[in-house]
């Protein structure tokens, strides 16, 4: 039996490809497929249940909204009880609660256990990045979770194409389906157990109140967290709003519901394609902020150009290929760029990943909405308001300069209990090797 690397080796062994495959099956297993698949199952499950479209959207939105009290609890989790712990026990809690729906008799048990559900699945994608910046050099750190974004890119398109055509009619219905799912990630929380060597005893830290404001303080000190998290929070609202208002306008404009739905099908699959290579080019670059930056303001001349190519079909396909092709790529970014901060230990990587989460879903939750709002000025005005909050992003992270030394020198100084003072000349900054 290959022996599993200690903390120190992770970085440099072949053993991390283990981990990086296994992260990508998760995030499609667990996070992409349930999440389209529940939607491409709602007129099932509505004829069920015997819903209403309202009733759906508290459904559909319940997860999201979730989000934003569960992301900082789950990025503490993260720092406090190590990687391994919590993978297993997201995994585990993430496959139960998602088998529960399918126990649903009406709407309003089908609610609570969404909102169960909503409050483990949103942890997953952040539990990733930290575990690619443990595993992974910076050199590499880009590729890495690019690869593992292809999980749940996939999975995404995937999902709303098999779930209901294929998957429920082979195992009689949407109660089987979900069942099958969660039971998925009982077997991935296994496997986690047995695939992730033990973390560290320094990577396990008393959870206090007091420490937790403290870390707080110190990750909301540094001028670069806020640039990348107030970025992708309107980088998410423009997504959100686009991918919940283009097949309605599309069949406004006279499309059928087919071909309004074929456009986010090329949306996601100019996203799956490119996640890996536009990853790829930031390591090479060393400047991620900057292939943000013109990620950002792609997706906003796409968005824009909705605006103006009405039902023109190749023109809609041209407007989704430019807001598509960088989406996936600009969130698994955002996510190595949160673990890369300068001057920020890795001990606190968890709670700047939890602390930008629920920034990134309250733009998720709020911006698609308002965009909504002038919609009865013209049905073409959302996607102007929704591309203006992409360009506002690319102007911060490209107005971005390095050079916070105050801030670096008091993250140095009060992580991982006393860890600087027995070191004082360790550096924290990302490994270039």
């Amino acid at each position: 039996m290959t022996r599993r690397p200690g903390s120190l080796e992770r970085r440099h062994s072949p053993y991390r490809w283990v981990i990086l495959l296994l992260s990508t099956i998760t995030a499609f297993v667990l996070v992409g497929f349930p999440t389209t698949g529940l939607s491409a199952m709602f007129s099932e499950i509505a004829a069920s249940l015997d819903l209403d479209m309202v009733e759906l959207g508290w459904i559909w939105g319940v997860s999201s909204a979730m989000g934003i009290v569960t992301a900082l609890i789950g990025g503490i989790a993260l720092d406090h009880y190590g990687t391994r712990r919590t993978l297993v026990l997201l995994c585990l809690a993430t496959g139960l609660s998602g088998a529960l729906r399918g126990f649903a008799f009406d709407f309003w048990s089908l609610f609570a256990f969404s909102f169960l559900h909503g409050m483990f699945w949103p942890v997953m994608p952040m539990t990733f990045a930290k575990l690619n910046r443990e595993w992974f050099a910076s050199r590499q750190l880009g590729f890495a979770v690019g690869v593992m974004s292809t999980g749940f890119a996939s999975g995404l398109m995937l999902g709303s194409r098999f779930c209901a055509t294929v998957l429920s009619p082979l195992l009689g219905g949407w109660r089987a389906t979900l069942l099958v799912l969660g039971a998925g990630g009982i077997i991935l929380a296994l496997l986690w157990l047995v695939a992730h060597p033990p973390s560290p005893p320094s990577a396990r830290r008393r959870l206090s109140a007091r420490r937790i404001a403290r870390d707080l303080r110190v990750i909301a000190r540094f001028r670069e967290f806020w640039v990348i998290a107030l970025s992708v929070l309107a980088v998410v609202g423009l997504f959100r709003g686009l991918l919940g208002y283009v097949p309605t306008y599309l069949r406004e404009l006279g499309w059928s519901a087919v071909d309004a739905d074929s456009a986010i099908t090329v949306y996601f699959l100019v996203s799956l394609i490119s996640v890996a290579p536009i990853t790829r080019l930031s390591d090479r670059l060393g400047d991620r902020k900057r292939v943000m930056a013109v990620g950002s303001l792609l997706m906003s001349a796409g968005v824009a150009l909705m605006a103006f190519v009405g039902a023109d079909f190749w023109g809609v396909m041209l407007a989704m290929v430019l807001s598509g092709c960088c989406i996936d790529a600009f969130l698994a970014l955002k996510s190595v760029s949160l673990t890369e901060i300068e001057g920020l230990e890795l001990g606190l990587a968890g709670s700047a990943l939890g602390f930008g989460n629920v920034l990134q879903n309250i733009g998720s939750t709020f911006i698609p909405p308002l965009g909504n709002m002038v919609s009865p000025f013209g049905l073409n005005l959302p996607f102007l308001f929704w591309a203006g909050w992409g360009v506002a992003a690319a102007f911060a992270l490209l107005s971005y300069r390095r050079g916070r030394p105050a801030a670096s020198r008091l993250a140095r100084g009060s992580v991982l209990a006393g860890a600087s003072h027995r070191n004082p000349g360790r550096k924290s900054l990302p490994d270039r090797q």
